[in-house]
């Protein structure tokens, strides 16, 4: 069990989550209403996104190796940072230029922050019990990503874009500041040995890992083929900005209430299983909206997206820390893998969007995820089959990347 010391970096993560949240849930809900009211097309929103996401993932390997180098820590705060600059880029700015760059900071922030705060938090409290530590953690940032949409939205609509994004700035700072007065250092499970090495394990991954990789990527193709859209695409279809905040901030709501149920559910029934549900539910709320009215379609498609961002979190993160040990640099791999695959994808779902239909992007997303699901069913559960003993790490490769399983594993035996 972690002593006291390891305990207060859970309190130190929670409390940055939870304001870090804010900033996360009202810049994604105003970002493409944003660019909407500047009078971008959709194709234009989706191809910002697009290009940022794909620089984004270029440079996601050196920032796993920076993570395991210098420690999770100390990335932690540096991602926090960007995460209030980011906002601040986009309240002066109408260019598309400008508003690339400020998406793409953000993107940054959270894809890299992530393998630095999984592998902080895997550093401080083991894999044993780390389904549901990260249930608690991602509860305090669930729970007030459901603020930031309805904040940032009823601030836009009465006083404008400008002072919203500054106050979503603000929260990250405060949380930034708290962070670095109650955590602790910890040590990475591995050193790499160069930055070369993390993007050659990234390029040949063992089969396992591969296999994660491969279900990520589809995961996160289809989510962007329109959930990057969604505020804008609510915002056409005729809700106001508050109104838009309110629906997002619902599916927030949804996710706190069932991150602990989903973690303890992770350490029980396997993340595979809750993998496959998380798509699942993914499925049902692309198709509900993609006509979002009347409004109580939206709503359950609010409660239906929260539902399977709280399956998702647990499962995916423990599914990595279970075959990998839970080192930044396997984060940072697979983020890696999901940013190169989505990034294409918000300017394709624009394109349909705006060339077919509205309807053509949810329905394409819907699609990809059935077959993600039944990625999750087969390929997944041979692969935790295969994974070694809750509490094992594995062996490493050079870079600290898993070496392949057993084959009766990857066969399910």
């Amino acid at each position: 069990m972690p002593g006291p010391r390891l305990h207060r970096n859970v309190v130190a993560l929670a409390v940055f989550n939870a304001l870090r949240g804010v900033t996360v849930g009202g810049f994604m809900t105003l970002f493409s209403m944003y660019m909407k009211r500047l009078g971008y097309s959709m194709n234009a929103i989706g191809g910002v996104i697009s290009a940022s996401s794909l620089a984004l993932a270029l440079i996601l390997p050196l920032m796993g190796y920076v993570i395991d180098r210098y420690g999770p820590r100390l990335m932690v705060a540096l991602m926090g940072l960007l995460a209030a600059v980011a906002p601040l880029v986009a309240a002066y700015s109408g260019s598309l230029a400008w508003l690339g760059l400020a998406y793409g900071i953000f993107q940054l922030s959270f894809m890299a922050g992530q393998p630095a705060r999984m592998g902080f938090l895997a550093a401080s409290v083991g894999v044993a019990g780390f389904g549901s530590a990260v249930g608690v953690t991602s509860s305090a940032f669930s729970a007030m990503r459901i603020v930031g949409p309805a904040l940032a939205g009823l601030l836009a609509s009465r006083y404008g874009f400008r002072l919203a994004f500054q106050a979503l700035a603000a929260s990250t700072l405060a949380g930034l500041a708290a962070f670095t007065t109650l955590s602790v250092p910890v040590k990475s499970p591995s050193k790499p040995r160069s930055v070369a090495e993390s993007y050659r394990h990234l390029l040949r991954p063992p089969r396992g890992f591969s296999l994660v990789l491969g279900f990520a990527s589809i995961d996160r193709f289809a989510w962007s083929l329109w959930f990057p859209l969604l505020s804008a695409h609510l915002y056409a279809a005729g809700y106001r900005e508050d109104e838009v905040g309110y629906i997002v901030a619902l599916a927030g709501v949804t996710q706190t209430l069932l991150l602990p149920i989903t973690g303890r559910a992770t350490d029980r029934a396997g993340s595979w299983a809750v993998l496959a549900a998380s798509e699942s539910l993914g499925l049902a709320a692309a198709l509900l909206y993609a006509a979002p009215e009347p409004w109580q379609r939206a709503v359950a498609a609010a409660v239906l997206t929260g539902s399977s961002v709280a399956s998702w979190i647990p499962a995916y993160n423990k599914l990595i820390a279970k075959i990998t040990g839970g080192h930044g640099g396997a984060y940072a791999a697979a983020n890696t893998a999901r940013s190169l695959a989505g990034a294409p994808a918000p300017y394709v779902g624009g394109y349909l969007y705006d060339s077919l239909a509205p309807w053509a992007p949810f329905a394409s997303s819907a699609i990809l995820l059935a077959a993600a699901a039944a990625y999750a069913l087969t390929a997944l559960r041979g692969v935790e089959a295969g994974a070694p003993p809750t509490g094992q790490a594995r062996a490493r490769g050079p870079a600290g990347l898993p070496q392949p399983p057993e084959p009766r594993g990857l066969r399910g035996a």
